[in-house]
Order: C-alpha cells, then sequence, then structure tokens
C-alpha cells in the first residue's frame, strides 16, 4: 500500500513538474515573442524554438508575432506552420502570410486552399488571397463562388474585391457575383455588389442596373459606386475611340437611356444618406442636367453630407442654376462652411466673382475658414490653353500670400495648390519654405522639387538634407521619405554622402530609398544594405489596461455624442495609448479634419489639416476585425507611425482590413459620426471603465 502511495506521490510530482515548465515556457515565450514583435525583430533563431513548441498556443503566438512583424525574408517559416496539426496555428498562419500583402506568398495559400481541411481556416484563405494573391489567385476565388455554402461565396467576393483593388483582375467575370446582388441576404447582396465594383468592368454594366432595385441599403450603395465608376469609364477618351464598336454600341444605348437615369435618380430619395451621396456621385459623373433641379432640390436638405454632396455635384453643370443657387447659399446660409463649399463651386461659373468674395471677405479670415478661399483659389486656373483665364494670376498671387501665414496648417494647404499651379511661383519660392522645418510643409515641397525635370533644382539637395536632419522616425517618416525620393530625382552627386549614411538608418522604407537613389546616382547596380541593430524609438510606456474591465470613450461633439467601444483584447497598446490621451485631455477642443461622406469621418489632428499628432508614434497592431460600418481604426502615414488620428468607416471597407489597426467600433451614436462635418469640433472626451 505504502509503494502505491509513493507511486502516486511520484506522479503527481511529475504532473505538477511538468504544468510548472510548461508555465515557465509560456511565461518566456510571452516575453522574448512580445519583444521580437515589439522591437519588428523577426529573428529566425529566437524564433524558432517557440515555432517548433510542443505547445500549440505558443505555437500560435509565435506566428501571430511573425504576422505582425510582417517580414517578407521569413515566409518559409511561416509556410511550415501551414501543415500544423493545430487549426488554430495553421489559421494564425494564413492570416500571417496574407499580411505580408506579397504575392511570394500565393503559392503557399493556394496549396493550402487545396488541402486545409477546417471551415474557419479556408475562410481565412480566401481572405489571404485577397491580399497577397494575383490574377492566379481569381481563379482559386472562381471556384469557390460556385460553393453551395454562402459563407464561401461571400468571402470569395469580397477577396475578389480586395485582389481587384490591388490591380489583379479576373479574365473572365463570374455570373454568380451579379446573381449575389439580388440575392435576400444583404450581406451576400453588397459582397457581390463590392466585388464588380472594385473589378469595374464595363461588362457588369448590366448587372448593375439590375442591381438598383435591391432592397438592401449597403448593396445599393456598392451598385451606385460601381455605375459611377461605369460612367466615368465610358467618359474617357478610350472609350469615344471604341464607341462604334458592336460590343459597345448597346453598352452606350442602355446608359443614355432616360429610364437607366431614371433609375439612379431614383436613389436621390433612399432612406439611407450614403445611398443619396452614391447616387448624387454618380449623377456628377453622368453630368446630365435634366436631372439638375433633383440635384438642386437636395441644397437644403437635412443629412450635412447630402448637403454637401449636393453643393459639390451642382459643379457639373456650369449654367445659371448653378450660379442662382451658389450665390443663394453663399449669401444666405449660417454654416460658413456651407458658404465655401458654395463659393468653390461658384468659382466654377463665375470665376471674377468669386475672386472678389475671396479677396474681400476671406483672406482675412483665421484658419480654417480660409480653407474654403484656397480651396476656390485653386479652382480658378486655366484648364483649356486656347481660353487663358484672367483670374489665373492674381489667385496664384493670393495662394502664395496665403501660404506665406504663419499657421502651418494654412500654409501647408496653399502650397499644395500651388504646386499644381499651371504656372507656380519660382522653385527658390518653395525650397525657401523648408526653412520652416514643418512636416507637412516639407512633404509637400520636396514631392514637387522631385517631379521637376528641367532644369534639375540641385541648389535644393543642401537645404533637403539639412530639414531631413531636423525630423525624427518615426513621428516624421511622411517628410522624411519624400525627401530621399527628391533627391534620387535630381540625381546630385552632392547627396551621395548623406545617402550612404542613411543605409544604415533603422526604418525599411528610409533606407531602401536611399539604396534606390545610390544606385540611380552613382549607376553602382549592386550595393548592399548593412545589418542595422536599431530598434524603433516608438512609445509603449502607456498605463496598462486591465483585463477585467471594459473601456469606452464618450466623445462629446458639435453634432452630438457618440460613444466608442474599445478592443483591448485585440489591439492593446493602441487601446492603452487612446485612453491615455483621452484622460489628458488631449481630444478636448481638436476638430474634425476630414470627412469623406460614405468613407470615413477622421479627426485627432491638434493641427486641424491631418499632418499632425501627439509627438510620438506606436506600432500597428493587426488583428482579424474588418472595417464594417462604424469601425474605429487608427490613421497612419506608413507602417508603424499611429499616434492620435482614429477614423471611423461609413460604410463596409475590406480593402483597409489588415492595413489599419482596428481598435475599437461606434456602440452608440453612429447616427451622430453619420452627421460629423468637417471642421466640427471634439468638446470634450472621456473613458468609461466597467468591470466585466
Amino acid at each position: 500500500m505504502n509503494k502505491m502511495n509513493n507511486l502516486h506521490a511520484f506522479l503527481l510530482l511529475l504532473f505538477l513538474l511538468a504544468i510548472s515548465c510548461v508555465q515557465q515556457d509560456s511565461r518566456e515565450a510571452q516575453k522574448t515573442l512580445t519583444r521580437l514583435e515589439y522591437t519588428r525583430n523577426a529573428d529566425p533563431g529566437a524564433l524558432a524554438p517557440w515555432l517548433n513548441h510542443r505547445d500549440p498556443k505558443i505555437r500560435q503566438k509565435a506566428v501571430q508575432t511573425l504576422g505582425k512583424i510582417q517580414d517578407e525574408q521569413q515566409i518559409a517559416l511561416l509556410a511550415n506552420r501551414l501543415d500544423d496539426p493545430d487549426a488554430a496555428v495553421r489559421g494564425a498562419a494564413i492570416f500571417a502570410l496574407g499580411q505580408l500583402f506579397s504575392a511570394k506568398a500565393e503559392p503557399y495559400l493556394v496549396e493550402a486552399s487545396q488541402k486545409e481541411t477546417d471551415k474557419f481556416n479556408r475562410l481565412k484563405l480566401l481572405e489571404a488571397l485577397g491580399k497577397s494573391g494575383t490574377n492566379k489567385s481569381a481563379n482559386e476565388l472562381n471556384d469557390f463562388l460556385g460553393s453551395n455554402d454562402p459563407d464561401f461565396r461571400k468571402a470569395a467576393a469580397l477577396s475578389m474585391g480586395i485582389l481587384a483593388w490591388r490591380g489583379f483582375f479576373p479574365t473572365e467575370i463570374s455570373p454568380i457575383l451579379g446573381q449575389m446582388i439580388a440575392d435576400k441576404d444583404p450581406e451576400t447582396a453588397w459582397h457581390g455588389a463590392y466585388a464588380l465594383y472594385r473589378i469595374g468592368a464595363l461588362r457588369s454594366f448590366e448587372d448593375f442596373s439590375a442591381g438598383l432595385a435591391t432592397p438592401h441599403p449597403l448593396a445599393r450603395f456598392f451598385v451606385l459606386k460601381g455605375l459611377e465608376r461605369m460612367a466615368f469609364l465610358i467618359n474617357s477618351p478610350q472609350f469615344k475611340k471604341q464607341k462604334n464598336q458592336p460590343q459597345y454600341r448597346d453598352l452606350l444605348s442602355q446608359y443614355n437611356a432616360r429610364s437607366f437615369r431614371d433609375q439612379i435618380a431614383a436613389q436621390l430619395q433612399d432612406s439611407a444618406w450614403y445611398v443619396q451621396v452614391a447616387a448624387l456621385e454618380a449623377l456628377r459623373t453622368i453630368k446630365d442636367d435634366n436631372y439638375q433641379q433633383q440635384i438642386a432640390a437636395l441644397l437644403d436638405h437635412a443629412h450635412p453630407q447630402v448637403r454637401t454632396v449636393a453643393i459639390r455635384t451642382m459643379g457639373a453643370f456650369k449654367n445659371w442654376l448653378t450660379r442662382k443657387e451658389m450665390r443663394r447659399l453663399y449669401k444666405d446660409a449660417d454654416d460658413w462652411r456651407i458658404k465655401g463649399e458654395a463659393l468653390v463651386v461658384l468659382g466654377l461659373v463665375t470665376p471674377a466673382e468669386a475672386l472678389t468674395h475671396v479677396k474681400d471677405e476671406l483672406l482675412n479670415q483665421p484658419w480654417p475658414q480660409t480653407y474654403y478661399a484656397i480651396r476656390t483659389l485653386d479652382s480658378l486656373r486655366t484648364t483649356d490653353p486656347r481660353k487663358p483665364l484672367k483670374e489665373e494670376e492674381p489667385a496664384t498671387r493670393l495662394l502664395m500670400q496665403l501660404a506665406d501665414g504663419i499657421t502651418p496648417a494654412q500654409t501647408t494647404a496653399a502650397l499644395e495648390a500651388l504646386v499644381d499651379r499651371p504656372k507656380p511661383p519660382a522653385v527658390t519660392y518653395f525650397i525657401d519654405k523648408l526653412k520652416r522645418n514643418d512636416l507637412a510643409i516639407t512633404t509637400v515641397v520636396a514631392s514637387y522639387l522631385a517631379l521637376i525635370d528641367t532644369p534639375k533644382p540641385t541648389e535644393a539637395v543642401a537645404p533637403l538634407i539639412d530639414t531631413f536632419h531636423k525630423f525624427e522616425a518615426p513621428r516624421d517618416l511622411e517628410a522624411m521619405e519624400p525627401i530621399i525620393t527628391a533627391l534620387d530625382s535630381i540625381a546630385s552627386q552632392e547627396a551621395v554622402p548623406f545617402l550612404n549614411e542613411q543605409l544604415k538608418n533603422p526604418y525599411p522604407s528610409i533606407r531602401e530609398a536611399a539604396q534606390r537613389a545610390l544606385v540611380h546616382i552613382t549607376g553602382k547596380k549592386n550595393i548592399p544594405l548593412p545589418a542595422v541593430d536599431e530598434i524603433y524609438p516608438v512609445r509603449m510606456d502607456f498605463p496598462p489596461l486591465s483585463p477585467d474591465s471594459n473601456y469606452s470613450a464618450i466623445f462629446k461633439t458639435a453634432a452630438g455624442n457618440f460613444t466608442i467601444k474599445l478592443a483591448p483584447e485585440k489591439a492593446p497598446l493602441t487601446v492603452a495609448n487612446f485612453v491615455h490621451l483621452v484622460k489628458k485631455k488631449f481630444y478636448n477642443g481638436i476638430l474634425f479634419h476630414r470627412v469623406v461622406p460614405g468613407f470615413v469621418t477622421q479627426a485627432g489632428d491638434p493641427r486641424g489639416d491631418g499632418w499632425g499628432g501627439p509627438g510620438y508614434a506606436i506600432l500597428c497592431e493587426y488583428n482579424d476585425l474588418t472595417y464594417e460600418r462604424g469601425m474605429v481604426g487608427m490613421a497612419l502615414a506608413g507602417k508603424d507611425t499611429g499616434g492620435s488620428q482614429f477614423f471611423v468607416t461609413h460604410t463596409p471597407q475590406p480593402h483597409l482590413n489588415g492595413r489599419y489597426t482596428i481598435f475599437g467600433e461606434i456602440s452608440e451614436g453612429l447616427d451622430i459620426v453619420d452627421r460629423v462635418t468637417k471642421y466640427d469640433k471634439i468638446e470634450q472626451a472621456n473613458i468609461v471603465v466597467k468591470k466585466k
């Protein structure tokens, strides 16, 4: 009996030791893999033990780490896990390979799609093929479109749309996509419409035309986006050259039919505001003045997005009605933004009148009111060299006056207009602006200098290099990369020593740009990149969040209140940063600087023009959440450059999946977000914490 007790005790001890080893391995794995993830270090030697660990949870964590690092050089490590006995590990490998956004992952994904048995993983494979596939993947996706399982059809359609957005198109468009738009299921309908919209082939015209009858608003939205694209293609010079060919004659006849256009105009009365917006944008591209009165009827619409897009759509018709309505709005509107939108369109119809309004009423206004002065002056330019616009030269002078102002946001906007003028100021004018050492101003100037062919602005080399040294990555990557691109274009030997220094830069985008520039300038084909040990100087020292609590952020705005339900389990660093900023009142008083009706609403920039942030950067935390309507994502200027700017999607935007960290969703007040207008103010933001 004692022997049996001793045996039991011994076995129990072994069991406890095994548990202790597993726990120790788990702690060590968590520590090591988190360090590798946050330093973006895909060291195969450090990763291999965890990728091949006996514990599937540790293997899964190792694969997820590689997926967030996104190092194409380690693709074989990920591909090896596609045969893992654990389905969760295989799923993580599939997602990570998709996150490479590289065609090198395609063969592995296609092979896996033919042998993977887990349904959840097969759906992930379809998404990954959309992200990392090429034209070859379209055939694989077509097979899934014919599945009897609606989940596979929806996933394949979505992936085909993303594939097309990336520039890869199927040789044959499956008729199933058109049939999906008529499906009773709302998701199936909009997935089919989205795919056809992104593919954008003229042969889909009949599917889009029939799709206007779908009862599902998101499907109607993408159908109208598709028809807008059809109208653009039909109005293109290339189509006009081919319009007498038999296959295009019938199409043109259908496009010009009043019954078809009446169907689009009927969507102007839709119950979903984003469908109305899409209908307006389609009519703007069609430019049929038979519908101008119906468009004009929306100029006083109760929904601000519909009203704004109606004003812009009136700009497609340069006639007496547009002039009359824009004068009325400019004179009578209570909102300075509506007056500004009207003035921009008025400039298209009566340039002299608009120029006078800018000079007499807007020029001395503070930013952001001057935004509309800049947009109006930008529109006053010659479009036909045979018919010079007399207001063009004075408009350029006024833009220079605004660019010389002290507000960086105003200067940036004015410079963006000036670099695009038919007759811009002298190059020395732009080089002088580099002295401002401003991220946005430098980006605009450097991008302009890179486009100058003759004579090359060699006098800009020293100022560009000097300005580069005033910046710090990743916070200022948005300006640093264009500087190197400009030096590449100028191709002066003077830049070679500086470019050699940047081969050691810790940021891949900078050192790779420097390598390309050196190849171009020196003519040497093989310029190696030295090993880099320095890590990203990103911020991670935010107060930790409690795993036992749910976090929400309530925003009080001029348009009303909305609540963001945060997702720390999917993006812990991003949420910790966001909570930190809200608690320190960072967002109080900040403007919504970007509103694209039907796409996104964006805020979080203290400058108020989209170029600012908190003064530091955080790492991206890509996850499996998807951009449905009302999702909250971190805005970027490149990988690992997030900070304080966030956006909310008005409609599903699948092409953003895996590219921008999703860290929350609107849980209350989505209708308020819908009504937020450009330059509305965040009056107050607060964090609410509740125990789970």
